[in-house]
């Protein structure tokens, strides 16, 4: 199993520099809110996607009044040892692994797999397609290279296709050869998003099943249903009959970049039936199976709870570290340990972040 052991922090966030070393097991952050707990856990969620789940753009990451971010982690997986280094400048990003600069940063993706746990996953229930598009996509790239190239190419195909759209709307003389063009790369692309999202789907509920039903006491079930925008097998009629609308609105108006899925807890639509305990049940299994599909495809699994377990009771505590895989390296986030069971708090290493550190980037340390 892979784990972080150090990380090196300068101009992150509130950070101007930081520095902290991880227990393989447990870690808690624990600190008044402002502190930078959320930032660390950030920082180690870039370590993986080189990019983050919270920010609109790179520029946001980086300490106000610099040009430049880095986050340095030094990772170790079984007898390898391995220094990763993302740095983020207004102009871009590069990712670095034990000095040697990656050319692409899609190669990157997969190295580290992070399922993060943060008050923002409620949105998966309750916020609209694209949120749940965003879990899908970053979810499968982080397992599927070949799901990463094909979404990368699909949204710059997507691109160009809606330009001219919108170019051929516009004039008198319109290209249609080359919007055909257009439309069977989208369509090539199209077939192997709608099949990878649907066998990931298809592949995440048993497991959603499982831990739904574990953490409601046997009392409730769940499954995700995908509701694609188009059927694969029908692309291309598709494309072809809706070539009018797509000039009239001057843009694709069909196509996985308005998939979404449906998830049911009981038979019934957890967002239309679902009370905000089994909303957040939902969501937080989803996230164990996440959890667990990775861990069987790859060694190479971080979890990160962030600002959510002092909202469970001690019992949905507990039931959540038991149902998490006792190899992964934890990460929580607090602002309290009084609030967590002794169960979590056991051989875990408590990391205090203080008001200081804003500043210095000093911490204390305490192990239990």
């Amino acid at each position: 199993m892979i784990h972080i052991k150090k990380l090196k922090l300068y101009n992150f966030r509130c950070f101007s520099k930081y520095e902290v070393d991880f227990s393989n097991k447990i870690n808690i952050l624990v600190g008044n809110n402002a502190v930078g707990k959320t930032s660390v856990a950030e920082s180690i969620y870039c370590l993986s996607f080189a990019k983050s789940h919270r920010a609109n753009n790179d520029q946001q990451l980086i300490k106000i009044g610099n040009e430049y971010a880095i986050i340095k982690g030094n990772f170790e997986n079984k007898d390898k040892k391995y220094e990763v280094i993302l740095n983020i400048t207004d102009k871009g990003k590069k990712i670095i692994i034990n000095n040697k600069p990656l050319s692409n940063l899609s190669d990157y993706i997969g190295f580290l797999n992070v399922v993060i746990f943060c008050p923002e996953d409620m949105e998966i229930v309750k916020g609209g397609p694209a949120t749940r598009r965003k879990f899908l996509d970053s979810n499968i790239s982080q397992m599927d290279s070949i799901y990463l190239k094909s979404s990368i190419n699909y949204r710059k195909i997507l691109k160009e296709r809606n330009e001219l759209l919108k170019m051929m709307s516009e004039s008198a003389n319109k290209d249609f050869s080359l919007l055909d063009i257009y439309t069977q790369a989208l369509i090539k692309e199209a077939k192997k998003i709608i099949k990878t999202r649907r066998d990931f789907i298809n592949a995440l509920n048993p497991y959603v099943l499982t831990k739904i039903n574990a953490i409601s006491d046997g009392k409730e079930s769940g499954i995700i249903k995908y509701l694609p925008n188009v059927d694969i097998d029908d692309l291309e009629n598709v494309f072809k009959n809706n070539q009018k609308n797509d000039l009239f609105y001057k843009t694709t108006t069909k196509g996985p970049h308005r998939d979404d899925f449906l998830i049911e807890l009981n038979d019934n639509n957890v967002v239309q039936f679902g009370s905000q305990g089994q909303q957040r049940t939902t969501v937080l299994a989803i996230k164990l199976a996440l959890a667990e599909l990775i861990s069987k495809k790859s060694d190479n699994l971080i979890i990160i709870l962030d600002d959510v377990f002092s909202e469970l009771d001690l019992n949905r505590q507990n039931e959540i570290i038991n149902l998490l895989s006792e190899t992964n390296q934890i990460f929580i986030t607090t602002t309290s340990v009084e609030s967590l069971s002794e169960k979590v708090l056991k051989d875990s290493r408590i990391i205090t972040l203080m008001k200081e550190c804003e500043e210095s980037g000093e911490h204390t340390r305490n192990k239990k």
